[in-house]
């Protein structure tokens, strides 16, 4: 192998690692999305499980009620979950068009998981309520 050729194949390897840099900052960014999210929703039970504390509810009734307020939808759910999925699919065009595998590219795993996890909670849930209906689920060749 000539010395040009060494160069080039660790300037490939450099800009490889760099882009792969900027898909794991963008899977961070939609990271924090989410949880920010989720961090609204805590807020929002804390809030009100210490309104229902003022109101005199205590024990199970309030930690029950808390539980209720944190899983409300809250009226910017959905914007904030598409946001960090368009730049989920941001992040896996980049690895897309760079010529990256995918099974690298954290945007990618991470949109993947979360639809995995999706599709076997869609599962569990026919499973319990009526096992004919899984036929529904049956692999795709």
């Amino acid at each position: 192998m000539s010395a040009r050729t060494a160069v080039c194949r660790r300037q490939s390897g450099r800009r490889s690692t760099a882009r792969r840099r900027h898909c794991t900052a963008l899977a961070d960014v939609a990271k924090f999305i989410l949880a920010a999210k989720d961090k609204a929703h805590e807020l929002a039970g804390w809030v009100g499980g210490g309104i229902l504390a003022l109101l005199g509810l205590e024990g199970l009734a309030k930690r029950f009620a808390r539980e209720l307020i944190e899983h409300i939808p809250l009226p910017f759910d959905g914007k904030a979950v598409a946001a960090a999925r368009g730049v989920q699919v941001t992040g896996i065009l980049l690895c897309l068009l760079n010529d990256d595998d995918l099974r690298r590219c954290q945007c990618f795993i991470d949109l993947a998981l979360e639809q995995a996890k999706t599709a076997v909670r869609k599962l569990l849930t026919t499973a319990m309520e009526d096992w004919t209906q899984l036929a529904r689920f049956a692999a795709k060749a």
